[in-house]
């Protein structure tokens, strides 16, 4: 009786493994996307970036899956180009997720329109064939609200580009748009910005914009650039080894005309390094072409190194006859400014009376290494303070 009493659990504790096999087989396989984001979460970013873990995605249930628009035999080398593939997927679907492996798309570029949810799994990367066009954005957010991109991988021709000319290709352009959150965007190898915000062409700008966890590298112009903009938040970004062509910037603010503000802005714990020219540079004079503009920026933590010219420059000087005063105040909390190449870290040089600055505990490198005194800072940092009202202070 023993013998049979433990034959039968066997037999039953086998078939009770072999129905959670089955089971669990089922639901790897109905899952496997899915898995594949949950184990992305694991993935270490390069070495030069505080990132936390990929961003959660946005797929749900209805979610649609590229890969079915893709044609039969499509490849998975990045080699043939599914521009209009990939278009007719993102204009008919509200939440689409791209496949784990590089897609080949022309300077047309996707134009991403309002109420998208847009995920790239790990693998995924949207890749620019290379051509001799100046102008193009691969990601095109145009007048559009509401849209919310998670882990896209971007890479543009700069490696193979036909010519030398033009400096306006971008990764990723939003422009006239409002409510758009980038989770953990990597754009690089851009002709010209790997990131751009700015107007439509009626001049609307940007409102409520947020991007963390961003990586941007050796993109040609700029590695962000910020045109016009109410309300945004630059979290953990990235922005090094920019070079090619000026202004040579790892974020850039640069309006282009009266019609753009520099509003609500917080940059917190960027990371600047080895860019052309500067680490931040902030030039607003053209928006006070059609009469008199306010500006707020602040920045939290911002570390550069090694920037040739400086870690932070503002320059407000518009022409005489200019209409408009700029009344404006930009905050740099706890910077870590090392090894500029000129040994000056920031200068702020303007003829406008109403701009404050305020630099908070600032520590200052030498470009042999050694960090400097606070006296030493001070006066250094208060010596390029050009007719702006700067505190600085040592909390």
């Amino acid at each position: 009786m023993k013998i049979q009493h433990s034959l039968k659990s066997r037999i039953i504790a086998l078939v009770t493994l072999l129905s959670l096999g089955l089971v669990f087989s089922q639901c790897k396989k109905d899952n496997l996307e899915k898995t594949q984001i949950d184990q992305s979460k694991n993935l270490i970013l390069p070495d030069a970036v505080k990132s936390e873990a990929l961003a959660a995605d946005g797929i749900i249930s209805t979610s649609f899956y590229l890969v079915n628009a893709l044609p039969s035999g499509y490849v998975k080398d990045g080699s043939k180009d599914y521009t209009s593939y990939v278009q007719a997927a993102v204009t008919k679907y509200s939440n689409i997720v791209f496949p784990g492996f590089p897609i080949l798309i022309n300077t047309t570029g996707i134009r991403i329109t309002s109420n998208k949810t847009i995920t790239f799994l790990p693998g995924s990367e949207l890749r620019l064939k290379g051509s001799s066009v100046t102008n193009y954005n691969m990601l095109h957010i145009y007048s559009a609200s509401n849209v919310t991109l998670y882990n896209p991988v971007i890479v543009g021709d700069r490696k193979t580009h036909i010519g030398t000319t033009g400096e306006f290709g971008m990764g990723i352009a939003i422009r006239g748009s409002s409510n758009i959150t980038i989770y953990s965007p990597k754009v690089s190898y851009c002709w010209g910005d790997g990131i751009y915000i700015g107007q439509t062409q009626n001049l609307a700008i940007c409102k409520n914009i947020v991007i963390k966890d961003a990586y941007l590298y050796k993109n040609r112009r700029d590695a962000i650039s910020i045109i016009g903009v109410d309300g945004l938040l630059l979290d953990n970004i990235y922005a090094g080894y920019t070079d090619g062509t000026k202004p040579w910037t790892g974020i850039n603010f640069e309006p282009d005309n009266a019609a753009c503000e520099l509003k609500n802005i917080r940059v917190i714990n960027p990371r600047t390094e080895y860019n052309g020219a500067n680490g931040i540079q902030i030039i607003p004079f053209h928006m006070l072409e059609g009469g008199n503009k306010t500006a707020d920026i602040t920045i939290v933590n911002h570390v550069d190194i090694a920037s040739p010219r400086y870690a932070v420059k503002m320059f407000c000087n518009p022409p005489i006859g200019t209409p408009g005063k700029l009344y404006a105040n930009f905050n740099f909390i706890n910077p870590k400014w090392h090894k500029t190449g000129t040994g000056t870290p920031l200068v702020l040089s303007t003829n406008q009376t109403n701009i404050k600055a305020t630099v908070s505990s600032p520590e200052v490198m030498n470009t042999s290494g050694t960090i400097l005194t606070w006296s030493s800072t001070y006066s250094l940092l208060i010596k390029q303070a050009r007719s702006v009202a700067l505190i600085i202070t040592n909390i």
